[in-house]
Formats: structure tokens, C-alpha cells, sequence
């Protein structure tokens, strides 16, 4: 369901000001140079709601890994807040953090580039490499999961004071049917043996239950 609602605000907030944010008032790939590739801006001023470019094959493009940032967090926030706080977060996060970080590194017009011909972070004008989207994209979503982990702090009732120490509580799984319905889904995308290790975790859930 998360996963869902990722999609669906990554598609609200990186149409409507995302996209202007990372790629707005510079050259986009493959497109004829119009813009000084020395200067440097925070965020794009143009392109909003996809009024000023005809490149919507590079937006659905860049919208993938918008959300994809955003999907990063969901192990984090899983059952943990309200759906209403985490649609906030999505497209607050493809809104505006994400597109900030996209324009820092990819755009040509990024303080960190290592497109940008008058890149300053070093003495030997080098920028930041981001090999496919290991920055940009899962440092993006994971130091979010880190800040959203720290507010929430821990489960209530995962942890238990038993004669002045802390200890930790079992939870057992509370849907068999969804544990097989995965299972079964597993098994088109997963090796043999992570399907056995769901299969025996399925089967002692069943037993404990």
C-alpha cells in the first residue's frame, strides 16, 4: 500500500514542481546547449507542470527514480504512521528534497557536478561521480529513513522492562495468508534458497500461532 502512495505523490509532487526543481532553467540531456554550464543555481525556476519542454520521455525517466527514492523509506515507516503523514512525506520528498539533490549532482548546473566547467569543491575542480543513483537516489531516501526513524523512535510494545533491564519483545506474524500470498510471489523474483527461508519462517509462524 505504501509502495501505492509512493507512486502516486512521487507523481504529484515531481510533476507539478519536481521536475522544475532538479531540471528547470538548464540544459537537459541530449538537448542543444543554451545555458552557461559555469554557473551554478539551487533550484530551477521553469518547467513547472511540464508547461516549458517537450522532453517527457526524460521526465517519466527521472520521475522512476523519484519514487524509487521515495519506496526507499517504507521498510522504515512500515506500519508506523498514518497513511495522511506518509503521502506528506512522499511528496514532500519528490517535491523538493530530492530535486535539490538531483540538481546539486546531476544537472549541469550543480555546486557538486562534475559536469559543471566551473566546479569549485576542490582545489583540482573535481565533482561528485554518482554511479547509478547509489547517491542521488538511495543515500537520498536512506538518510530520510534514518530522520524518520530517529522521530518515530521505537515500537511501542517492542520493548519490555523485565527486573530493570530492557528486553525485547517477539512479534509474531499476525497474517499467514499474506506470508503464502508472498511466497507465492517470491517465487518468480528470488533464488531457491531465500523461498525456503520464507517457507520455514511461514511454517513456524503457523506452529507458534
Amino acid at each position: 500500500m505504501k509502495n501505492l502512495l509512493d507512486a502516486c505523490g512521487a507523481s504529484l509532487g515531481y510533476y507539478s514542481v519536481g521536475f522544475a526543481f532538479a531540471w528547470g532553467s538548464s540544459n537537459l540531456p541530449g538537448q542543444q546547449s543554451t545555458v552557461d554550464s559555469s554557473s551554478t543555481s539551487f533550484i530551477g525556476t521553469t518547467n513547472f507542470f511540464l508547461t516549458e519542454t517537450d522532453e517527457k520521455a526524460f521526465f517519466l525517466f527521472q520521475y522512476a527514480f523519484a519514487a524509487t527514492s521515495a519506496t526507499v523509506v517504507v521498510g522504515t515507516l512500515a506500519e508506523r504512521c498514518q497513511m495522511v503523514a506518509y503521502l506528506c512525506y512522499s511528496i514532500f520528498l519528490t517535491s523538493f528534497v530530492y530535486p535539490v539533490v538531483v540538481r546539486s549532482i546531476w544537472n549541469t548546473e550543480g555546486f557538486l557536478s562534475s559536469h559543471n566547467d566551473d566546479n569549485s569543491i576542490s582545489d583540482v575542480g573535481v565533482g561528485v561521480i554518482d554511479f547509478s543513483g547509489g547517491l542521488v537516489v538511495h543515500v537520498t531516501g536512506g538518510l530520510t529513513a534514518l530522520i524518520a526513524a530517529y522521530i518515530l523512535g521505537p515500537r511501542k510494545g517492542r520493548f519490555v522492562e523485565v527486573d530493570g533491564k530492557w528486553k525485547c519483545r517477539d512479534f509474531p506474524g499476525h497474517s499467514v495468508a499474506l506470508k503464502v500470498s508472498g511466497l507465492r510471489n517470491a517465487a518468480h523474483f528470488y533464488q531457491l534458497e531465500d523461498i525456503l527461508l520464507i517457507f520455514f519462517g511461514s511454517c513456524k509462524t503457523i506452529l507458534d500461532s
